[in-house]
């Protein structure tokens, strides 16, 4: 069995689970911005909604995967102290932190959403934010340590999800209204 498995293209495995993760996670993020978006029916909304879900956990299991198979790679093997605590591999240790800060960011993100109904929206509402730098983390870690990055439909693949993920932010700052409690304390805040 160890002989199969070590057989396998295992570097490749790993940069195409980082890829499909990535890609996932810009989907998840996309989908998450034109979910607040005031143009979407009830079922719209509601189905939009699992795609957001899908993606960003489907995303975060294959991010969990790419990370734990860097274990059993014999060309860079990280062990799993490098792969569990950031900015301790001896292998590009910046990146492969970032990496696992995505992964430990990620996994707070969903669980945060699972029990929101137990926290203060204020707070699960910022813990969910940090999805934005979460995935500008998510591209550094990819596009600096991929060994593929000088591929340019790589490049076209990260450089649209950044184009992406901006003009949904755009769309999303442009179109939502102000919630009333926000325009309430800063009309409070001005008068005083």
């Amino acid at each position: 069995m160890i002989e199969f498995i070590t057989a396998l293209p295992i570097w490749q495995i790993i940069r195409w689970l980082g890829m499909v993760s990535y890609i996932l996670l810009t989907l998840g993020i996309c989908l998450g911005m034109a979910y607040g978006l005031p143009v979407w029916t009830g079922k719209q909304k509601g189905n939009l909604y699992k795609l957001h879900n899908f993606a960003t956990i489907a995303g975060t299991g294959i991010g969990l995967l790419h990370g734990m198979i860097t274990v059993i790679d014999q060309y860079t093997p990280y062990n799993w102290s490098e792969v569990l605590i950031p900015f301790t591999a001896l292998h590009e240790p910046f990146l492969t932190g970032l990496g696992t800060l995505v992964t430990y960011g990620m996994l707070l993100i969903i669980f945060t959403t699972d029990i929101r109904h137990k926290l203060k929206r204020k707070v699960w509402l910022l813990i969910h934010i940090s999805a934005y730098p979460i995935f500008i983390m998510a591209f550094v870690h990819g596009f600096f340590q991929g060994t593929d990055s000088g591929s340019i439909g790589i490049r076209w693949i990260y450089f649209i999800s950044i184009a992406l993920v901006i003009s949904m932010t755009a769309i999303r700052m442009t179109i939502s209204p102000i919630p009333r409690k926000l325009t309430a304390f800063a009309t409070t805040k001005q008068s005083s």
